[in-house]
């Protein structure tokens, strides 16, 4: 059966396409290929008739998997024609709650993090009141193209890779860490890169406690997936979604909030602590969560999501 990952044009790009939907896709070639032929598709505008009907005739017996809000580009006349075609349509909010879409033209709405699948299930009536929609987890990954176990190994290396807006970072601390400069855009491989500089990773956020223009307020913990890979351990607060369930309520280096006293004092514990048992501990915790997001691991989701149709 043919699997088709649906994107649209200005979402987050790697080389033209959305970059989950690109990981995505290259990662289930490698690992269920034998069941199914996956593509990566984008969904035209309405307005685009020509484009529109060659996307639908190509989405003839299989099951689409819209990243986002991709949907949306088609508008109702097309997404009717598509439910018609289509073996199944899914679709992968990630930190968005797409739609609205009309009622049954979603099967299953996929959530990248357990805190947004909660979320989902509970929102579900709303999203799509038909009987039969389901909402199924398909956990976010590691990027791919981090080197496993490339981190820093002797002497304590402390690091932030993200957003500036999306951390609390001291301003003694920032002179000492690994902060490259980073705004979504530029040379991302390099920026990738840079994430093995440090091996004490500060994943630190702020809660956000309401879905504001569609936005969910969960968000996979990929902050603490892509230092899992690598080999560094974490500092994060308790509120970050997901990460209790990944790293366990007793892993050492959890922080109760996003104040300055708080990070400052977190980091400091580590740095004492490294090498020694507090950090030991820490580290195969981090190794578990990297198995766990491995891209066999997360196949196993979507092969499961696949076999509902």
């Amino acid at each position: 059966m043919k699997v088709i990952f649906a994107y649209r044009i200005g979402q987050k790009t790697m080389g033209g396409k959305a970059m989950r939907v690109d990981q995505l896709a290259a990662m289930a070639n490698a690992h269920l290929s034998h069941r199914y032929t996956f593509e990566v598709a984008l969904a035209p505008k309405s307005a685009r008739a020509n484009a529109c009907r060659r996307f639908v005739e190509g989405c003839k017996g299989a099951i689409v998997i819209f990243h986002k809000s991709a949907a949306s580009n088609l508008g109702p006349e097309l997404r009717a024609s598509l439910k018609k075609v289509a073996a199944g349509i899914c679709v992968d909010h990630l930190d968005v709650v797409a739609g609205p879409f009309e009622p049954g033209f979603v099967d299953v709405h996929l959530a990248a993090s357990y805190e947004s699948e909660r979320m989902l299930c509970k929102g579900l009536p709303a999203l799509d009141p038909t009987p039969g929609a389901q909402v199924r987890h398909l956990r976010h990954h590691a990027d791919p193209r981090l080197v496993s176990g490339s981190a820093p190994v002797s002497g304590f290396k402390l690091g932030y890779f993200g957003l500036p807006e999306n951390v609390v970072l001291p301003s003694e601390l920032a002179k000492e860490a690994v902060v490259p400069g980073y705004n979504g855009k530029g040379d991302v491989n390099a920026f990738i890169a840079r994430l093995s500089e440090a091996n004490f990773h500060i994943c630190t956020r702020d809660p956000s406690s309401a879905l504001t223009r569609g936005i969910l307020s969960s968000k996979p913990f990929t902050k603490g997936f892509n230092a899992a890979v690598i080999g560094a351990n974490v500092l994060v607060n308790r509120q970050v979604h997901d990460a209790e369930y990944y790293l366990g309520a007793d892993y050492p280096y959890f922080v109760d909030s996003t104040d300055v006293s708080a990070i400052s004092e977190g980091v400091e514990r580590a740095s004492k602590e490294f090498g020694g048992a507090q950090w030991g501990m820490a580290q195969t915790r981090m190794l578990d969560v990297a198995r766990q997001v491995a891209p066999s691991e997360v196949m196993v989701e979507l092969d499961k999501i696949l076999r509902l149709f």
